[in-house]
């Protein structure tokens, strides 16, 4: 499709060749410039053959009805209007336009027009503009079509002489054993017959796997272990194994390597446990117990939700490698031998998370806690045998009453490290037999973190539950007075230290038993903090310093005080009352002096006047 060269005000050709409407897309010369052949050299034209062209082509465009200008214009086939020679100069470089057109590259600085050039430019830029555009609203579209759209996942059956035979070691890692029979679920297997590929990008041949879902095993399912393994995205809904039948239910059931697992409410219940006495082994220490022993490895939970293991038949139930979002209210509310979770992170606790759980281990190893652990996370627990709590960091506080109404048999807490403070009455259980705090590092501690712990009723009456701290290290101790121990508990305390810059005030802890045990701060160490050499015991700094020094002085000075007190106080009653008994006396002695004293007679006178005045009283009576 020819259009009309460029010409100037007074009608001469300006161009050096003929224009061309072709397709956008081969503009990219790039990959093809090798084997591309030059265009061939153009006629040289005077100035007349230039105008009878220009006219030529002028009447013929006037000719014409102008649907193709208008197609390469404004229609949707990406045809835009380029000159050959434009196309070649682009790509061959400045040498090749000298020797093809040397005219061109001597006029090149007066004849050349960028504004010629600036609209190709921009339909190239609102080309790639708009595949990008494109290309975002396919991902878009995809990435909504992955959260709606589940494929069912298709489970296979492997005998442990197949899986011997075929290989050994994957057999090991699979987890079985002879005679056993596994049902795996791989999702990369699986995936492999759905592969998504990217259709703007041809190079790209990599296999994206979509999200599945697991679907419900059927109640003719026998299988001694079911593994689920190697999905990016698994929904595990409410009743998978359901059907599952009592007397085959499986040993394990193992999660591993998921990035994305969501499990709904209910979505581990079987339709029947085990009761005592029917069909168990005898030897089986826990025979109410289910057989399950459930298992997540190397997965990304978004949360544990409410009743996610109600009704099922589990003996224990672990985290290995796992991310955990948060464990809501009531998800463990069941009956339990071990509830573990090793090298994980958990995001927090709901309250009520453990409600009415009962089991004989609770452990947390190797644990990273990233939120605070709220008040009633841990209501109603109750451990036979010990919770331990080993190897972890939790970043922000633990608030009151974090384990609240539980009972264990020991708590242990060991070698963590809590970031921030621990509050009053944190732990407010039942112990039988033991307390362990040892080599942990708090960030704040307060005084009552025990005055919640109770002694259990189980506890024989003359026994006496331990409490041992050991090797701990405090960054702030709150509280002159040292830890509260609980009644009927005995206190074992080894190297407590405090990173608290020991003075007179401060170590003056008001249990001087524990003083060779309790270390602050050296004053003027020159080592690490971390170091053991940089504490001073309570006793050692009060010796050297002379803390307790004018101690027995100041007992003196105010016993004496006291008594002096006393002297001053019955001194100034008694002279009270001696002043008002001798007020007294003066006036006694006042009122005697004015009273009218009888003449002193003797008997036989006094005797006499009586008669006369009997005599007299006689005579006045007519």
């Amino acid at each position: 499709m020819l259009r009309p060269p460029d010409t100037d005000a007074d009608g001469n050709a300006t161009g050096g060749g003929p224009t061309y409407a072709i397709s956008m897309k081969k503009l990219n010369r790039g990959a093809r410039r090798d084997n591309t052949p030059l265009p061939p050299l153009p006629a040289p034209r005077t100035a007349a053959s230039a105008g009878e062209t220009g006219a030529t082509a002028q009447q013929a465009t006037d000719e014409s009805d102008g649907t193709d200008g208008n197609r390469s214009e404004h229609s949707g086939s990406s045809m835009q209007t380029v000159r050959i020679e434009d196309i070649a100069l682009a790509d061959e470089g400045p040498y090749v336009r000298k020797q093809m057109f040397p005219s061109l590259a001597i006029n090149q600085t007066r004849n050349m027009e960028p504004s010629r050039y600036r609209g190709h430019f921009v339909a190239v830029f609102l080309l790639l503009f708009g595949g990008l555009l494109g290309r975002g609203a396919y991902a878009g579209e995809q990435e909504q079509l992955e959260q709606i759209v589940r494929e069912p996942l298709r489970c296979e059956r492997i005998d442990g002489t197949q899986g011997r035979l075929a290989n050994e070691q994957e057999w090991r890692f699979l987890g079985g054993r002879a005679g056993d029979r596994l049902l795996l679920c791989d999702c990369a297997q699986a995936g492999q017959q759905n592969r998504l590929r990217n259709p703007f990008d041809p190079d790209d041949n990599e296999q994206q796997q979509p999200p599945f879902i697991l679907p419900a095993f059927e109640s003719t399912t026998v299988a001694t272990d079911i593994l689920i393994a190697n999905c990016h995205q698994l929904l595990v809904p409410t009743g998978t194994f359901r059907a599952l039948r009592a007397g085959f239910l499986p040993r394990t059931v193992r999660f591993v390597d998921i990035d994305q697992l969501t499990v709904e409410s209910f979505a581990f219940e079987t339709s029947g446990a085990p009761t005592a006495g029917a069909g168990n082994n005898i030897h089986d220490r826990h025979p109410i117990l289910g057989p399950i022993a459930l298992r997540f490895e190397r997965c990304q939970l978004e949360e544990l939700p409410a009743n996610v293991f109600h009704g099922a038949a589990l003996r224990s139930v672990q985290f290995v490698g796992t991310t955990i979002g948060a464990i809501r209210s009531l998800a463990v509310g069941i009956r339990l031998h071990q509830f573990r979770i090793a090298d994980s992170v958990v995001g927090r606790f709901g309250r009520h998370s453990f409600k009415r759980a009962q089991m004989e281990q609770l452990q947390l190893h190797n644990v990273t806690m990233l939120e605070a652990w709220p008040s009633q996370a841990w209501q109603g627990l109750i451990v036979s045998e010990s919770i331990r709590i080993t190897n972890s960091t939790f970043l922000q506080a633990v608030h009151p009453a974090a384990i609240i109404e539980s009972t264990t048999d020991e708590l242990v807490i060991q070698n963590n490290v809590f970031n921030q403070s621990i509050a009053d009455e944190a732990f407010q259980l039942a112990v039988k037999t033991r307390i362990w705090l040892i080599g942990n590092a708090f960030g704040q501690l307060s005084s009552n973190l025990f005055r919640g712990v109770v002694i259990s009723n189980e506890t024989a009456w003359n026994a006496l539950p331990n409490i041992l701290l050991e090797r701990n290290l405090i960054e702030t101790f709150d509280g002159r007075t040292f830890l509260v121990i609980p009644r009927n508990f005995s206190l074992s305390v080894q190297g407590f230290r405090i990173a608290q810059l020991a003075t007179c005030e401060s170590t003056n802890i008001s249990a001087p038993a524990v003083w060779p045990e309790v270390f602050f701060l050296r004053p003027f160490s020159v080592t690490n903090r971390d170091d053991p050499s940089s504490y001073v015991s309570v006793e050692e700094y009060r010796q050297q310093e002379g803390c307790d020094a004018e101690g027995p002085d100041l007992v003196l000075v105010i016993v004496l005080a006291s008594l002096l007190g006393v002297t001053l106080i019955g001194g100034g009653i008694g002279g009270f009352l001696c002043y008002r008994h001798h007020r007294k006396r003066q006036r006694m002695i006042l009122l005697e002096q004015k009273l009218v004293q009888p003449t002193p007679r003797t008997y036989r006178e006094t005797q006499i006047l009586l008669k006369l005045e009997t005599v007299g009283t006689l005579k006045t009576d007519f």
